[in-house]
């Protein structure tokens, strides 16, 4: 008998490479191959949600929300109301996560308190640091945009190019618009990164919130967020 006589057949390879996860079942032309699989495990859809929040690296949207609930018909107020039920069955846990509304979605945050805790372990990462003149023209900026360079100097009392341009490289403001008054000078305006580092879902209706903003950077009680391989934290420059 020969060798060849030894060898499996092409059908008989194909079927133990199934066997072995090595190969799968070849589609139709021009058809995706699906290897999703339906489960029978139907948690609540606040677990649910909560997992969902949990795994996400983005915002969780609405759009993401419907998708992954299997509920085309979730509305805005249906989605903002499981969230608050995650939150309150989290603050009743005695959990150290907490949901967070934000500008277009939600997001799972450590609570601030544990953050002088958990800071070590991100002493290899490069804080985005802000300045106190960096910090009051953003407030002047967040209550009042949009608004000119000039306008900003004129309620601060001092320069504000050097606070412009930290906070544009760190994309909590950016160039709005021009101003339609003479000159045509530049306005500047707050951004989505903005809305996200304070918890912020719309601007101007959730500002009265950032009364103490200053206080909270200047505490360094904010969470750290990774973006980018940097950390994402508010600190006074020494």
């Amino acid at each position: 008998m020969s060798n060849d006589e030894n060898l499996p057949t092409e059908q008989e390879q194909l079927e133990q490479d199934r066997y072995e996860g090595l190969a799968s079942t070849p589609a139709d032309d021009g058809d995706e191959l699906d290897i999703q699989e339906e489960s029978s495990f139907k948690p609540e859809r606040e677990q649910l949600l909560l997992a969902l929040l949990f795994v996400s690296a983005d915002l969780v949207t609405l759009k993401t929300a419907r998708e992954i609930l299997g509920d085309a018909d979730l509305t805005v107020r249906q989605l903002d109301k499981l969230a608050m039920a995650v939150e309150a069955r989290l603050e009743e846990q005695g959990s150290p996560m907490t949901v967070v509304a934000l500008a277009n979605g939600y997001r799972l945050r450590t609570r601030p308190e544990y953050y002088p805790l958990l800071r070590p372990l991100f002493k290899e990462q490069q804080a985005r640091r802000l300045s106190q003149a960096a910090v009051e023209t953003l407030a002047v900026i967040a209550y009042k945009q949009p608004i000119t360079k000039a306008e900003i100097e004129a309620i601060r009392g001092v320069a504000a190019d050097g606070a412009l341009k930290k906070l544009l490289e760190k994309r909590l403001i950016t160039i709005s618009g021009r101003s339609e008054q003479i000159g045509r000078a530049l306005t500047y305006g707050t951004t989505k990164e903005f809305l996200e580092y304070f918890g912020i879902r719309k601007v101007p209706d959730d500002l009265p919130r950032l009364a103490e903003f200053e206080d909270l950077v200047q505490s360094k009680s904010l969470l750290p967020q990774m973006r980018q391989g940097e950390l994402f934290q508010g600190e006074q420059e020494g």
